[in-house]
């Protein structure tokens, strides 16, 4: 019982983002967008999670107020890092009186944790000027994949400066 409780947990955990951007660029600028063809196709997701991805993009750009366009003023970048990683659980209490007690087994759960990339890019100046990530996303795990993908992306977007703050 105990093992399911902590699968269960670490399938749970948390998105940690962070972002940076040029501060010298006007972001108010940048109306339209599309996919960087050449990142695109070496993201290293399955074809079904790749038109996940790109799906969550395309829906969060749209609610920022941007609009997909064959000749766009931003490109975006999307990478997606992999690395294996196990965590150890135990040992702990298990039990009460009797065959119960401190000790018990340890317990290791081992997936692959996934950092999210997205980039935009200036096609005229050649440039990056917003880099945002999200790490901790368990590649593993198929419970939710899909709501789990949209609520990383959104989080992850979160992070694009508002005019406001830009202009500070």
């Amino acid at each position: 019982m105990l093992f399911t409780v902590v699968i269960a947990l670490a399938g749970c955990s948390s998105l940690r983002t962070a972002s940076d951007f040029d501060k010298d660029v006007d972001l108010s600028s940048y109306k339209t967008y599309n996919f960087y063809d050449k990142g695109i196709a070496k993201v290293k997701l399955n074809n079904l999670d790749k038109r996940r991805l790109m799906a969550a993009v395309e829906s969060q750009m749209n609610a920022k107020g941007f609009t997909k366009s064959t000749s766009p003023d931003l490109l975006v970048n999307l990478v997606v890092v992999a690395r294996e990683r196990t965590d150890f659980y135990g040992p702990g209490y298990y039990g009460g009186w009797g065959w119960g007690g401190w000790g018990g087994s340890n317990f290791a759960n081992q997936y692959i944790e996934g950092t999210i990339i997205i980039d935009f890019l200036d096609p005229a100046k050649k440039k990056l000027f917003w880099h945002g990530q999200g790490s901790g996303f368990n590649l593993d795990s198929f419970n939710k994949r899909e709501e789990r993908l949209n609520t990383g992306v959104k989080e992850i977007l979160a992070q694009y400066p508002t005019k406001t703050m830009a202009t500070k």
